[in-house]
């Protein structure tokens, strides 16, 4: 019993690694005739996972971890690249830092709405979400902003050893949220408040803080998103990210965050990303796959983790142990 429990949790905490290297190993067999394994494929899988999501499954793990949810993501996202396009055309590092301030500001938003004001992560968000959307949409006329600095193109197209620059950025801030999440006293109160926000109160924890600084981050690294996307892409799109917080929190789901809070890493989160990259590659190199099935496979797989996740064993133990103890009695 002790052994299939141990190879349970052990599956349960690998299970986004595993997920990755079946889906790969079952492409590159598949696709061998198409060089899926080749290294310019590969380096393409990590730059799609960096470009198409990856920031925004980051910052939506800490909002996760803390057992509450950010619809307003892919908003904010189109908020911080239409900004850093406008502004930083004569100067780039104004640019980046308004971009970036946006989003912060947004995270604050969100988290004061929640934490101050007890308004539903849910509702606070979408409201938002919603409100973020109609300013982008008012800022821009609803036409697409170029970016022409030659510097900010780099931030989203420079290749170091044949990768794209993206990919690092998006491997130093999984190590970077690893740290915060393991090595700081603001992680381990994550992990609290999102495992029993009343027991961290009574720890003596500042949750409505934490909570404000999880809504932050998550802010912070959506409109991160949306500038490094609009760089690659030489222009901000009004329409940018539009549905893109269903895919950061599934992301998130495949890789072993648990939605009721609490319980993840951040490792986990990152391969999560491979994962629906790798789909996404599957779909590019079959041609003629409709696109809707992502949508059909990728519900599938988070519902799959999401029963990896759940605590089935544990309630069907619990039962066991009271009708042991009403026998007994």
């Amino acid at each position: 019993m002790n052994k299939a429990k141990n190879i349970y949790q052990w599956f349960s905490s690998k299970s986004s690694i595993a997920a990755f290297l079946i889906l790969f190993i079952f492409s590159s067999i598949v696709f061998s005739g198409r060089s899926f394994a080749s290294f310019d494929s590969i380096a393409n899988l990590f730059r799609k996972a960096a470009s198409d999501g990856g920031f925004l499954a980051l910052g939506m793990t800490f909002v996760i971890l803390i057992a509450q949810i950010d619809l307003s993501v892919g908003a904010v996202m189109a908020l911080g690249g239409v900004i850093m396009a406008m502004f930083g055309a004569q100067n780039p590092i104004l640019g980046i830092v308004l971009g970036l301030l946006a989003g912060i500001f947004c995270g604050f938003l969100n988290g004061f709405m929640v934490a101050k004001m007890r308004i539903s992560s849910w509702v606070a968000t979408l409201a938002t979400m919603l409100g973020v959307r109609g300013i982008v949409l008012l800022m821009t006329n609803k036409k697409p902003v170029s970016v022409s600095n030659d510097a900010l193109i780099a931030l989203g197209n420079t290749k170091i050893f044949g990768i794209n620059i993206l990919v690092y950025f998006l491997v130093i801030a999984t190590l970077i949220c690893m740290h915060l999440s393991h090595n700081t006293k603001f992680g381990m109160g994550i992990y609290a408040v999102g495992g029993n926000e009343e027991a961290a109160k009574m720890m003596g924890l500042k949750v409505d803080k934490i909570k404000i600084l999880c809504y932050v981050m998550c802010g912070f690294f959506a409109a991160l998103a949306g500038m490094l996307l609009a760089n690659r892409l030489y222009t901000a799109q009004p329409t940018a990210g539009d549905t893109w917080e269903t895919t950061a929190i599934a992301m998130c789901a495949l890789g072993g965050i648990k939605l009721s809070g609490g319980e993840g890493k951040f490792s986990g989160t990152f391969f999560g990303i491979l994962v629906i990259a790798t789909i996404n590659t599957i779909f590019n190199f079959a041609g003629n796959l409709n696109s809707w099935w992502q949508n059909i496979i990728m519900g599938l797989l988070v519902l799959i983790s999401i029963g990896v996740q759940s605590d089935v064993l544990k309630i069907g133990k619990g039962k066991k142990h009271t009708w042991k103890q009403e026998e007994a009695a």
